[in-house]
């Protein structure tokens, strides 16, 4: 029996010692995407509390203020993103975009060289709406910065400096001076407005930068139903003050973004500390009360933007390297924050650079950013995107793109904004409800002055309604795309034109775009 009993143990202890070094090869054949994602570490932070009160205003009872001279977004340097190890061959994963004018071919029935008919391809992007803000004042500074919310007839449109109200579905915009609406606070009313309609509690939400008094400056967030907001011509707001003193002792807080979803509305901003995330109920600026908003600490997220299209999860992320993300996630419901790395294929994280056709560099003020400009939910997976530089098997500067799974945490699937001789900046992402995924991007070089486009991931074309003539050395820092509310098969974008006026001075000429197919 004894020496039955060894040669069974060695029988076994052979197979099992197979069994792991078969699993061992096996192993290193799983896609670096999926190996990485298995040894994954998620980690939490808990959230912390705050409140703000409420404050009224209406009418426009004060002085305008005349903008400040000092330029927006002067942030320090920041280290740029390190390389990662090598994932990936850093060339397209699909066709080249093309760029053309909103004067869109129609699709017949001819069938190509493959024998696929045209009528197959999605039908052709038309803007359905367009409007020039002629009057929106002043329009010479650094850069418009343009935000827009859309319900029906009503359309707020933000830049820096100014307000523009539609109450005829974008026909007529009337221009209104921030400064006389609300009163001045700290250094004054600044810039990095953004806005976004509400619908479940029927309400426009705006946030106001205001520039540093001491090491001190605040966001100011007003909220006004569809009906106050058009009665009182966009003039009445109940409005919440969030010092930076809540977030961080040193610094302020500057570049905001802002999205909502079934119950939560989430913002962020920049501190000191990092990209700070803010949720706050709706239920509490439906009732125009105080809000009790819960907030994290400063996460390695720089500048990035939030879900857009989210429900009852916001998103955001930041680059370990250039083959991972750091992403991170809040939960309603949850007190608590979490991150994890996803690796994605390797991109080229050099300086951005590329000219105008007068040989000036549009992306000087973008030269060292990559940060997660593009954000969105797409039938529960997330995309973000960001701007990379020319390199590997992109001539360019470029817009990379990734679809991430956040059941798995697992990269789905990276695609990019590219052109051989065309770059790309900054694609702000939002879907409709048919679950497509449109943008507004800014492009240029190639023969073109930097502009403004529109377009739907997977037409591999976006369009454009106006084209600059002049340069400069910096564009941005907000194009926003949403969804339509009156028609949430189509989509609202914001952008700019850079011109010279029949007077020779060089002016931003914004315009509001309502596109879908």
């Amino acid at each position: 029996m004894k020496t039955k009993n060894f040669y069974v143990i060695l029988f076994v202890g052979f197979l099992l010692a197979s069994f792991s070094l078969t699993t061992g090869c096996k192993k290193e054949n799983v896609p670096p995407n999926t190996r990485d994602t298995l040894k994954v570490k998620e980690e939490t932070k808990d959230l912390q509390p705050g409140e703000t009160k409420p404050n009224e205003t209406k009418g426009a009872p004060y002085p305008p203020e005349k903008p400040s001279d000092r330029v927006p977004n002067e942030e320090k340097e920041h280290p740029p993103v390190p390389d990662g190890p090598k994932v990936g061959d850093m060339k397209p994963g699909n066709p080249q975009f093309e760029v053309k004018e909103n004067k869109v071919e129609r699709r017949d029935e001819k069938k190509d060289g493959e024998g696929q008919s045209k009528s197959s391809l999605p039908p052709a992007l038309r803007f359905k709406e367009y409007r020039e803000l002629t009057n929106a004042s002043p329009t010479s500074l650094c850069c418009p910065e343009i935000s827009a919310a859309e319900n029906g007839q009503t359309i707020m449109m933000t830049a820096n400096t100014w307000m523009s109200l539609s109450k005829d579905g974008g026909a007529t915009f009337a221009t209104i001076n921030p400064t006389t609406i609300f009163p001045q606070v700290d250094g004054g009313f600044c810039c990095d407005q953004v806005v976004v309609y509400v619908p479940s509690i029927d309400m426009f939400v705006w946030f106001l930068q205001y520039w540093s008094s001491g090491n001190n400056n605040r966001i100011r967030m007003a909220a006004q139903t569809t009906a106050q907001v058009r009665s009182s011509n966009g003039t009445a707001w109940t409005y919440w003050d969030f010092i930076s003193d809540f977030f961080t002792k040193e610094g302020t807080l500057d570049y905001n973004d802002v999205t909502f979803g079934r119950t939560s509305l989430w913002w962020t901003t920049q501190s000191d500390q990092g990209r700070v995330v803010i949720r706050l109920p709706l239920s509490e600026v439906a009732a125009k009360s105080t809000i009790h908003f819960q907030f994290t600490a400063g996460t390695d997220a720089l500048w990035s933007h939030l879900t857009q299209n989210a429900e009852s999860t916001v998103f955001w992320a930041g680059h370990v390297n250039n083959s991972e993300l750091r992403v991170y996630d809040m939960k309603d419901g949850n007190n608590f924050y979490s991150w994890r790395s996803v690796t994605v294929n390797s991109w080229p994280n050099g300086t951005n650079s590329t000219t105008c056709p007068d040989g000036t560099d549009w992306m000087t003020f973008e030269a060292g950013k990559h940060y997660v400009f593009g954000n969105a939910l797409q039938n529960g997976k997330v995309w973000f995107a960001w701007l990379a530089a020319g390199g590997g098997g992109f001539p360019r500067p470029h817009v990379q793109m990734v679809k991430i799974n956040p059941n798995t945490w697992l990269r789905e699937e990276q695609v990019q904004v590219w052109n051989p001789t065309i770059a790309f900046q900054d694609a702000y992402l939002s879907t409709n409800d048919k679950g497509e995924l449109g943008m507004d991007i800014c492009f240029g070089s190639g023969g073109f002055y930097p502009s403004n486009a529109v377009g739907v991931w997977g037409d591999f074309v976006v369009y454009y309604p106006r084209l600059s003539t002049r340069c400069s050395s910096r564009w941005g820092d907000y194009n926003h795309s949403r969804r339509s509310t009156s028609s949430p098969g189509d989509w609202i974008g914001v952008g700019y034109t850079m011109e010279t006026n029949s007077g020779g001075s060089n002016i931003m000429l914004p315009h509001y775009i309502k596109f879908g197919r």
